[in-house]
């Protein structure tokens, strides 16, 4: 519902959003983007997580499952809200050049979900302030990852925003509901 309600309602936004930062787009800029868009990508998020897990040792299998599922989800939602949305890519120059759809981001909502997750098994047993620390790390890099679609004109702002609420949310509800009943 969001999605069709976005898709007709922040057009002007989006578009107004996209040109302004066409307009001030430049060669170092997009070197920078395009690495940090690298970060919410499957190709990389699969192995840190594979990686993260095998580091753990399963010692927390509960933990450990519900990474797997929030990786999973957040590789299978979007892919799902894509096909009921069908929003198209924004037609302002793409620096990156991508055929499928646009709404949610896929990048975003990847990092948004797994980086929250590994961040929040990583700051267990933490004091307050460093486990708050490595929180905010993990929603800035979730956050670079939106700045970077936008900026390579392959999404729209109000794709990103979706795709950091469909992963935090994924993460949070599996993290904190679903995980429990596991232990």
């Amino acid at each position: 519902m969001v999605g069709i309600a976005v898709r007709g309602l922040a057009p002007g936004f989006d578009v107004q959003a996209l040109q302004a930062i066409a307009a001030s787009r430049s060669a170092t800029l997009t070197s920078v983007a395009q690495v940090v868009s690298d970060a919410g990508s499957f190709a990389l998020l699969a192995p840190l997580s594979i990686a993260f897990l095998l580091l753990r040792r399963w010692k927390r299998p509960a933990d450990d499952i519900a990474l797997v599922v929030i990786a999973a989800g957040c590789a299978a939602l979007p892919s799902v809200v894509k096909l009921i949305v069908a929003r198209p890519r924004p037609t302002i120059e793409h620096l990156v050049h991508l055929s499928s759809l646009s709404f949610p981001s896929e990048h975003t909502t990847q990092a948004a979900g797994i980086y929250l997750t590994i961040a929040i098994m990583l700051s267990k047993g933490l004091n307050r302030g460093w486990r708050e620390l490595v929180i905010v790390l993990a929603v800035l890099i979730a956050l670079a990852v939106a700045w970077s679609r936008v900026y390579l004109g392959i999404h729209y702002p109000t794709d990103v925003i979706a795709g950091a609420l469909l992963g935090w949310s994924w993460a949070l509800l599996v993290f904190h509901w679903a995980r429990p009943k596991l232990a």
